[in-house]
Formats: C-alpha cells, structure tokens, sequence
C-alpha cells in the first residue's frame, strides 16, 4: 500500500467523510478550445451560435435555479438566478461579440478570454467574498462553451455512491447537482470559505476541505482518501492508525450530536440559573430554518449584505422587503434584528465600486457610508419598516462610531416615517433602533450610546481587529488576531457594565460568541445574550448548562487582573484543566 499523504487546505464545511476518490478536473476540457480565425462572411454566424448558446445556458440555469429553491432553499437558488444575469450581462456579452468582429476571433476563444479577463478583475478584490464571485463567471462561461461545443453537461450519475469527490475548481453549477446520498464529501484544488460552492456544502451539510493547490494531481480515481472538514486537512492512503483515529472520532461525533440533539427544547441556563438568551445569526432564508430547527430565541443579527452580492445592482426596496418578510414571518413570533448594509472597506459590491483607499478597513464603511448616500439608506430602512408592521423587528446600526452617526439614521428614519405614512403604508413607530459596538471609539462610548439606542449588539470580529491593530484577513499578522488578548477583555467587561448599568439589552454576535472556549468567560464578563451561526447553537447551549455563574465570574475577574496575552491563555488552560478531571 502506497505511504500516508497529508494536505493541508481551507476547511469549508464542517464534518468527516471516508471513501474511495472520484477524481473531476475541468482544467482540461478548458484547455481543449479551440482558437481560429474567421473568414469576414462567417463573423455573423458566430455571433448567433453565441445567441443561441446563452439562451440554452440561461434556459438551463433558470432550470437550476428552480430545482435548488425546491430541494435546498430559495436563497441558494438566487445564485443560479443571478449566473442567468451574468449570462446576459450586456458588459460580458459585448466584448466577446467585439472579440469575434474586430479580432475575427471564433466564439469559443472570444468567450474564454473575456472570462479570463473577468476572473482575473474579480481575483484582485481585497474581499474574499466577492473575489469568490470568479467562480460564478467561470461557471457561466463553461456552461455557455459547454452548449457551443455540444459538450455533454456534468452528469453526477457517474460518480459512484459513497465517493470523495476531488476537483479543480468545483462550481456552484455542479455542487447544485450533487446527490448527498451518492457523494459524502468534496475536496478541490481552489476555493474558499466564502464561495457559493462551500455555502451550498453547508447547506447540505457535506464535509469539503478547499484551497489544496494540485490536489487532483496527487490524488487518482479509487485512491482511499479522509476529510477532515473540521480542521481542513485531508488524508490519501490513510494508514491504519489514522483510519481508527477517524472511526473513533466519527463515532464520537455522531454520539455528540445525538447528545446534543436531546438540549435543543431545553433552555440556555447556567447551572445555579442565570438565563442567557440564545438566538442565531443569519444571512438568508435557510438560516432562519436552522435557527427554527434549532429552537433560537430569535435572530439575533440579519446580515442583509447576501441579498445584495448576488445581484448585478441595488435591490429595490421592494425586492428588499420580499425577503426579508419571508424570514422574518419564518421566525415569528420571535424577534428578528434586522442589520443596515455594511459594505465599504473591503467588502464591496461589483455594482458599487468606491474610491481606492490604502487602507480599506479605515475607509468608508457602514453607517458612514450610507449617510453618503441617502438613497441606498432610505429605500433599506423603508423596507424595514415596512416588515415591522406584523413582526417584531429591530434595526440594527453597523460600524458605529459616535452618537452623531446614530442621530443622523434616527433623523432619515423619520423621514422614512413620514413618506410611508403618506403612501398609507403601515409600520410599527416605536421599532427598536440598536448600534454595533465593533468600534473602539463606540466601545468608549457605550454608556453615551445607550441614552440614544435601545439596543446594544457586540461585534468581536471587527473589534478586535481595530483594537490590536491585526487585520483579520492578513496572515502575516494572524497570529496578533487574539480575540482573548487583555485588551479586547477589559472593553468587552466595560461595554458589558456600561449595558446593565443602563437598563441596556446587549447581544454578543461575533465569532467570539460561538467558540464554546470562550463561553464561560463571557458569561463571566456579564453577558447575557449570545447570537451564533445555527450551527453552533447547541454546542454553545451546552456549554452554558455546565458552568455556574459563579465560577464564570471568579475566572473573569482573574483574568481581568492578568496583562498579557501568555498569562490569559495559562489561567483559560488551568480552567479547562479543572473542567476536564470533572
């Protein structure tokens, strides 16, 4: 038997998986295009293959699209739907049709260089998110070569059942096809946390392990293969003490999660009684169904920035409220915190280029961008509103910095009052208004802020990046990103006394929320409220119910009178020490 091979990659959807691999490259089929010159007579030939190729690949994307909203959810669909406008897009489409004429190019290399053309722009953005979004251009432009080439499109009745399937690139397009039955896990040569195709994996709960540069060529159809999607690593030619680490560690997972499954009814309480709300974070309709099947108090965070990447420009506010009043009937009658856009910095949108800043993240982004344009702000807060009128809605303020950013919003607010009042539009008048502390400046400022908000909502994930100086998306510094470093702890303690001393409901929403190792100091710093990914719901629900109040407090207040990094992380390992021997 061929020795052990470890690869080490991006884990992309959580979970373990053993098979044989299916191995699937696109590569080639890319390279096999043909490049020739046309005669001046056979230009307008060309052009209408290319007509004729995008209305089959449109045809067959609105196809897809529907199957998905039917078998995964409707905003997994949205991705095909919006591919079926890229297949359109005026911008796309010209230059390859400017290729063919002025070039004399054949359509097949016309339409693979403009992809490439596309992709490499898309590859360049800071964003991971929307630099992802190459993979939606390249899907598009497979599938309209596809339908130019009478290729056969990809048929997942070939993979033999219980597969690991490894590719180059595996796009949304064909995850969408994948049977959960016949495939248990993907692993791919690109790709990343934030691409379609690993936001699909989640949603079918399918282990992948992405980002692994030539994995296709060191893995062959019919090699054994792991997947760790937990910790990304994969594992070819398993020796036997790997394979019995991995059949212990499943069965233990499956042991955990069925234990698990016997808390969801139960409620978030410590063990002396203190009761902490535990609600969901959520970014699309299937997020409000996790969050149901999972028994959350509510939805603590509504990112609506998904609806908005998914789509060549704004939605309308109509549109808007569309969406939103189908998560939020979906989690009544709980509450829903519904957030204002947060794009700038490094988060853009193709449709909304901004100005070059050198440093993204210092730039213009959140409530300071959208008071720049009041346009965007007036026609999402009017959808808000308007969802208000028979749900219990907050609207939530991301990358506050000040009091006078929250008084601006309260004023356009107003006047999005008025204008509906007008159209005879109903909404409710007293809905909750909140600020995000993820700022340092807001976090200094909490007490301040809860005389002008009627909510506080901690964002970790920005805060400790601007209070420790570590860009979060910058592995050169990932090792200063510390979400438990001194600093971070003594603000989040002062935010935390600032909320109860004032009557102020505060949520912790970050991913600091939903690692379990933090739980206890938390709760411990004085908080209450926790909103996490569906996902990690039940993990962070059992952790609550095996501390005391108590002892969450004794090890805050030691940590608080630590003031470096090592002697936190030494007093947090002596605690998880003592919980062990339990």
């Amino acid at each position: 038997m061929a020795d052990q091979q470890i690869f080490r990659g991006t884990a992309a959807s959580s979970g373990i998986a053993q098979g044989l691999a299916y191995v699937l490259t696109f590569a080639d089929r890319a390279a096999a295009v043909p490049y020739r010159s046309l005669e001046p007579g056979e230009v307008d030939g060309e052009i209408a293959r290319l007509e004729t190729a995008v209305a089959k690949a449109e045809h067959d994307l609105l196809a897809l699209s529907k199957d998905v909203a039917a078998r995964v959810g409707t905003d997994e669909a949205e991705v095909f739907a919006a591919q079926a406008l890229v297949a359109r897009d005026h911008v796309f489409l010209g230059q390859v049709i400017s290729m063919v004429r002025d070039r004399r190019l054949n359509v097949e290399a016309a339409l693979t260089e403009v992809v490439e053309k596309f992709t490499r722009t898309f590859d360049q953005i800071p964003d991971p998110y929307l630099r992802e979004r190459a993979a939606d251009v390249r899907d598009v432009g497979r599938r309209v070569l596809g339908a130019l080439t009478t290729r056969d499109a990809f048929d997942p009745t070939e993979i033999p059942d219980g597969s690991i399937l490894v590719v180059d690139e595996l796009l949304p397009s064909t995850t969408a096809l994948l049977d959960i039955g016949r495939v248990r896990a993907f692993v791919s040569d690109r790709g990343g946390k934030f691409s379609h195709t690993s936001i699909l994996a989640r949603s079918m709960r399918m282990p992948a392990v992405t980002s692994l540069p030539d994995v296709t060529l060191g893995i062959k159809t019919g090699d054994p293969v792991i997947v760790d999607g937990i910790s990304g690593v994969v594992f070819l030619n398993p020796d036997e003490t790997t394979r019995r680490e991995f059949n212990r560690l499943e069965a233990e997972l499956r042991g955990y999660r069925a234990d698990l499954q016997k808390i969801v009814d139960l409620p978030a309480v410590t063990r002396d009684g203190t009761v902490v709300a535990l609600l969901a974070n959520a970014s699309k309709l299937s997020d409000t169904e996790a969050a149901c099947l999972y028994n959350a108090e509510g939805i603590g965070l509504y990112r609506t920035e998904f609806g908005f990447s998914v789509r060549k420009a704004f939605p309308t506010e109509e549109e808007q409220f569309e969406i939103l009043e189908r998560a939020a009937a979906r989690i009544h009658p709980r509450k829903i915190v519904l957030r204002l856009l947060d794009i700038g910095g490094d988060k853009e949108l193709s449709y909304m280029p901004l100005p070059a800043s050198r440093n993204p993240s210092l730039g213009q982004r959140g409530v300071r961008l959208l008071l720049r344009h009041p346009d965007i702000l007036m026609s999402q807060l009017r959808a808000f509103l308007r969802v208000s009128a028979n749900h219990p809605v907050s609207i939530l303020l991301p990358v506050v910095g000040g009091l006078d950013e929250v008084r601006a919003v309260r004023a356009a607010m107003a006047r999005a009052m008025e204008e509906l009042t007008s159209e005879g539009k109903s909404f409710n008048p007293a809905v909750a208004v909140g600020a995000m502390i993820e700022v340092p400046s807001a976090a200094v400022l909490a007490r301040a802020l809860t005389r002008e908000v009627d909510f506080l909502s901690l964002g970790t994930n920005d805060l400790v990046q601007y209070v420790l100086a570590a860009d979060r998306e910058n592995e050169t510094v990932a090792d200063q990103y510390r979400p438990h470093h001194p600093a971070v702890l003594h603000l989040i303690h002062s935010v935390a006394a600032a909320a109860l001393q004032a009557n102020c409901p505060l949520t912790i929403c970050g991913e600091m929320a939903g690692a379990t190792e933090y739980t206890e100091l938390l709760v411990g710093l004085g908080l209450r409220a926790f909103s996490v990914a569906p996902g990690e719901m039940l993990e962070v629900k059992s952790e609550i119910r095996k501390v005391t109040l108590a002892e969450a407090t004794g090890l805050a207040d030691e940590v608080l009178g630590l003031g470096s990094l090592a002697e936190v992380e030494a007093a947090l390992e002596r605690r998880r020490a003592v919980r062990r021997v339990r």
